[in-house]
């Protein structure tokens, strides 16, 4: 069963997204900042990382390049959560964009993209 890291500080869409991805068998990890997902990649390894972009402390851009930094870390997919005005801003930093808003089956064929239909 993949595991999905969803980082965002929007405790909301955090929950929303959780819920959504649970019901379709994926086990979701959350964190609300960039100082929190780094905390939790010391530990675990998901198959798939959702970033937000603009978070307090530590964005999801300067995570994602501690993430690219680690040799342990950087063959996991990041894909970025931000608005259509950042889209590929970031170079080859994200593997992928998802533009807010989005619908559910973007969101879908995104993660089945990275991680095959390993939710079940």
């Amino acid at each position: 069963m993949a595991t999905i890291l969803i980082v965002d500080d929007n405790r909301m869409i955090l929950q929303a997204l959780s819920d959504q991805l649970e019901k379709e068998g994926f086990d979701t990890e959350v964190a609300i900042n960039g100082e929190e997902a780094l905390e939790f990649l010391q530990y675990e390894r998901p198959d798939l990382i959702i970033m937000d972009i603009v978070m307090p402390g530590m964005t999801g851009v300067e995570a994602t390049e501690k993430i690219r930094a680690n040799p342990e870390l950087n063959a996991i997919p990041v894909v970025a959560f931000t608005s259509q005005s950042n889209r590929g801003q970031w170079g080859e930093l994200f593997d992928d964009y998802l533009i807010k808003p989005f619908g559910f089956d973007e969101l879908m064929s995104i993660i089945r993209r990275f991680v095959g239909d390993d939710s079940r």
